[in-house]
């Protein structure tokens, strides 16, 4: 039996879901999974559940983590190469532009495997990359066999590096939605706004809140879930734009509590500044939320017919966002509507039906 070997930064739930999925259901291949390091090092809450995995391999990392408008994390691996010789893989998929990326290409051009590249990343995401990234990234790109892209936007951005679009499969990024099987069929229209992320400048809440400000004297409250350096800043703001009583903090939430709270709000928005994808909207749109995303946000382009699933705003457009906020809360019809459209567009993100491009990917250069 051939041996896929799959690498990737770090036990994400999404991810670990994912490759699950991957090892239950492909018969013919003994799938490894590398990670460049365990959660223990991350900033993040994740518990990623990665014990549930067979042939799971966990590198040691330093991480170097920089903060600003975001909270961006790098992971040095040390033995990337040696693990990599002795799983002696026939195949390998590497996720992004990095080492341990460059470590595997090297590994698989001296012994003639073939090499997939997988990445979330976008033309906009990637607008500021330094040269020598750009660089970086054609490389890899030139060398590569086949190639996986998480979303349109990163088929864009694949063939813009120079990647074969014949060479291009699709697998969206994407959150084991049978979790939600329950969730989202009886949708309950009131005034309750929800935003899920960290409370950082990339989430674009400040934005929401001046969006927000516009309709002050209208029905609504808004709950950000989540936590993050941004929270003094952004309960100053609240305060000064006469909103604080109508904005709750209401911290980390995952599992069931998260389910909860989409079930038990009206409106889901996500006004980020910048989103390779954003997951949190397709969970909205699980639990059966009418959806109100950025047009910087990557996966509003797959996830949101406009008009039908949602509405896709520029968060930076304060009349615009609140406009439709305010559409979403007055109109109750239009809001059931949009719950059931989005519900039944999130079955089009199962696994079963991601897994497709992946594999695809995958069969090409067996």
């Amino acid at each position: 039996m051939k041996k896929l070997l799959i690498i990737t930064n770090i036990p994400s739930p999404y991810r670990v879901d994912f490759f699950e999925y991957l090892q239950k259901n492909i018969d013919d291949l003994e799938i490894h999974i590398l990670f460049q390091s365990g959660n223990e090092g991350s900033f993040r809450k994740w518990d990623g559940g990665e014990e549930r995995l067979k042939n799971v391999h966990t590198l040691k990392s330093k991480v170097i983590r920089a903060t600003g408008k975001d909270i961006t994390e790098k992971f040095i691996p040390s033995g990337c190469g040696a693990e990599i010789e002795l799983i002696s893989p026939d195949i390998v998929v590497s996720m992004e532009y990095n080492m341990a990326a460059l470590t595997a290409k090297h590994w698989c051009n001296k012994n003639h495997i073939p090499y997939i590249s997988w990445s979330d990343g976008t033309r906009y995401a990637e607008r500021n990359i330094k040269f020598y990234q750009k660089i970086f990234r054609k490389y890899i790109v030139k060398k590569s066999s086949a190639f996986i892209a998480s979303s349109t936007k990163t088929r864009e951005n694949q063939i813009y590096l120079g990647a074969d679009p014949e060479k291009i499969f699709i697998s969206e990024l994407a959150i084991d939605i049978r979790r939600y099987s329950k969730a989202g069929n009886n949708y309950r229209h009131n005034n309750v706004l929800v935003a899920v992320g960290g409370l950082i400048e990339r989430k674009g809440l400040d934005l929401l809140l001046n969006a927000l400000a516009l309709i002050k004297n209208e029905q609504w409250e808004l709950h950000l879930v989540g936590e993050g350096p941004e929270k003094g800043k952004l309960e100053e703001q609240a305060a000064e734009l006469g909103i604080s009583d109508k904005v709750k903090f209401k911290g980390f939430m995952s599992g069931e509590d998260l389910t909860a709270e989409y079930e038990n709000s009206g409106i889901f928005v996500f006004p980020t500044r910048e989103d390779c994808f954003g997951l949190v909207t397709l969970e909205a749109m699980c639990c059966g939320l009418p959806v109100i995303a950025s047009k910087y946000a990557d996966s509003s382009y797959d996830l949101i017919e406009e008009g039908r699933t949602g509405f896709i705003v520029d968060p930076y457009n304060s009349k615009e966002f609140s406009e439709k906020i305010l559409k979403l809360l007055s109109d109750e019809e239009l809001a059931g509507k949009m719950s059931r459209a989005g519900k039944t567009k999130s079955y089009e993100f199962g696994f079963e039906k991601t897994s497709v491009g992946f594999m695809n990917a995958v069969r090409t250069v067996v």
